[in-house]
């Protein structure tokens, strides 16, 4: 099978410190677009991907092409550029709903001048390295910048108990598969980390733990912060069951198919190939719903979907409803209604039916709203996982603008969303949602395919 999609926020993933994922509607049923890793979204084209005669003849009058194709010494480029700098530091706080909640206006605009002041010195991935940077600080996760170049390592990687792994590849390198990594080029990964987490647009560290691995799958962001020297192929030093191994891994380029070798959806890292599905379990009498998108399905509405679930059910003994949104990363909020109706009805009817909601890090945006919409409909219900990305209130209903010259798409929130308010369940966490049973998965658990969150529910 080529190229599956692993899909994690908002719509998801992402992320090019953050990108459109997945739409994402709040209460009043209005779309947002959360923005951390659907890069394939992004509204210009790769530079390796335009054919050089175009290159020669747009670069002319096309100035992103004189941006893209020119260094710091072309005094047209350093001028177009700082346009947009200029622009960003007047429209992006204009139309962000409140862009100085953490970062001070005197200190946004000090930084963007620096940067400005070194257009005639910087190459442009430093400068918009730098940008992304400024943008993190307003610590917003659905605020960002786009600035992939259509180049990915075949290979996804997730973060088990603050150490890099390998959980999927390219059959061509499959030696590197369930490895942790210690270094890149042969900086040690302690190292990288504090530089990526600088650019990750996130309102708390569970939400940076999810979007991290895709900085490290984009080797834009390491060839920009100057820890990769090219972006052809990168060395790789791992440790595999107990032995250390260095591996050439090549970086694709934008279009070319990867042939993951691992296919199957886990609610660990976030893969998923059904926005919702469900299950009876009959020795736990559990259904299991899961919910990793809060989008429609094509060729089965969740209105018809949710119908087909309670009449599975209705003559079967149910003792425990289980609702998992560990890879849920937003969409139309609205999409659930039909489930809690008929949730509130079944548990008025049937009182004595145990509820739990499967949460974790990749619980966010409108994943975050399912779990209070869920909270209030069954007060008893009981929440298990990891901390969520999603924070408590957030923002969110995302707009875009691009910049006038390079053309690269910023993404801004333009309301906030204050479920600490909005709903009568309340949450003792501070930026996080914190599950009443708090469950962190282990490597070992996900090798062993050993769903810890989920055994506590059917088991409790």
């Amino acid at each position: 099978m080529k190229k599956r999609i692993f899909v994690i926020i908002l719509a998801i993933l992402i992320t090019l410190t953050a990108i459109i994922t997945v739409g994402c509607s709040d209460e009043n049923g209005q779309v947002e677009t959360n923005i951390n890793n659907a890069e394939a979204n992004i509204e210009h084209e790769p530079e390796e991907i335009i054919s050089e005669t175009t290159q020669e003849n747009a670069s002319q009058t096309d100035p992103r092409l004189t941006i893209l194709r020119n260094s710091f010494d072309n005094a047209e480029r350093n001028k177009l550029l700082i346009e947009d700098l200029e622009y960003f530091k007047n429209e992006f706080p204009k139309r962000h709903i409140n862009a100085f909640s953490i970062i001070t206006k005197d200190e946004f605009e000090q930084r963007i001048d620096a940067l400005i002041a070194d257009v005639d010195k910087s190459e442009n991935g430093k400068i918009f390295i730098k940008l992304c940077e400024i943008i993190a600080a307003v610590q917003d996760g659905h605020s960002g910048i786009s600035i992939w170049d259509g180049n990915s390592y075949p290979l996804v990687f997730y973060i088990f108990e603050n150490d890099l792994y390998v959980v999927n590849a390219d059959n061509s390198l499959a030696d590197i598969l369930h490895s942790r990594v210690i270094k890149i080029n042969n900086t040690d990964i302690s190292e990288i980390i504090p530089q990526l987490k600088k650019l990750i647009p996130r309102e708390n560290e569970y939400w940076g733990l999810t979007l991290l691995p895709r900085y490290f799958s984009h080797p834009v962001y390491m060839y920009d912060l100057g820890i990769i020297p090219d972006k052809v192929q990168t060395v790789f030093t791992v440790e595999k069951n107990g032995a250390e191994s260095e591996i050439t891994v090549p970086i694709f380029g934008f279009g070319k198919d990867i042939d993951f070798i691992v296919q199957e959806d886990s609610p660990v890292t976030g893969t998923y190939s059904k926005n919702y599905d469900y299950q009876y379990i009959a020795d736990s009498q559990a259904l299991l719903f899961i919910y990793n998108a809060c989008a429609e399905m094509q060729g089965l509405t969740f209105n018809d979907f949710n119908r087909d679930m309670f009449n599975y059910i209705a003559d079967k003994e149910v003792k425990k409803i289980i609702i998992d949104l560990r890879s849920n990363s937003g969409g139309n909020s609205e999409i659930i209604n039909p489930f809690i109706q008929s949730l509130s009805r079944y548990i008025s009817n049937n009182p004595e039916t145990k509820v739990y909601i499967l949460v974790g890090r990749q619980t966010y945006s409108s994943g975050m709203f399912a779990i209070y919409q869920i909270m209030d409909a069954v007060p008893h219900a009981i929440t298990i996982g990891e901390p969520t990305g999603g924070a408590l209130d957030r923002y969110g209903e995302v707009r875009s603008f691009n910049l006038p010259n390079s053309q690269l798409p910023v993404y801004y929130s333009t309301k906030l969303f204050e479920f600490s308010k909005m709903f009568n369940y309340k949450n003792s966490g501070i930026d996080t949602f914190i599950p009443d049973v708090e469950i962190i998965v282990s490597f070992s658990n996900y090798i062993m395919k050993k769903d810890v969150v989920l055994n506590y529910a059917l088991n409790d």
